[in-house]
Formats: C-alpha cells, sequence, structure tokens
C-alpha cells in the first residue's frame, strides 16, 4: 500500500497478491489519517484476481474541504476479507 498526498486528497494505492488455487475477491477497507483529526476511508473491491497473481487498484480519499491534507499520511488497513472462488 502507498499514500501519497496530493492538492485533492490523498491518493492511495493498495495491491494483494493472491495465494490461493482459485480466483480470488479482496474486500479491503483503507483509513487515511494524519493524528489530528483527518480522517477518511474507501473500500476496495479487487475482483477476480487469478491464482499466483496480484489485484491492484487506486484512488483519492478524502477532500481537501476536510481540512489541510495529511503530508505524512498513516494508513490503516480496517478491514480484510477474501472471498474464494469454490467452483
Amino acid at each position: 500500500m502507498r499514500a501519497t498526498p496530493e492538492s485533492s486528497g490523498v491518493r492511495t494505492e493498495i495491491e494483494v497478491a493472491n495465494t490461493n488455487k482459485r480466483d480470488a475477491t479482496y474486500s479491503v477497507r483503507i483509513s487515511i489519517a494524519d493524528g489530528k483529526g483527518w480522517n477518511a476511508y474507501n473500500r476496495f473491491w479487487l475482483q477476480d484476481v487469478p491464482p499466483g497473481k496480484t489485484g491492484r487498484d487506486a484512488a483519492v480519499i478524502g477532500s481537501k474541504d476536510m481540512g489541510p491534507v495529511p503530508q505524512v499520511p498513516k494508513i490503516y488497513v480496517d478491514e480484510f476479507t477474501p472471498l474464494v472462488d469454490r467452483k
């Protein structure tokens, strides 16, 4: 995971490697905070990641309307749920 401050929020990039023997979908909830009250979150859905491959996604989380964008954002994984195909 990577969190990079931008003028409009924090660009967050996520990667999940599928170590299962079947396709998997991952639900990952990420929070970004500055330790001073600025806090934003997003849920990523990485769908149908093939075995041995890595699913990737990115989004800008939060906004400048929330106050100054953290220059040293802290990233937290609030929830990580893998869903493996049964076929």
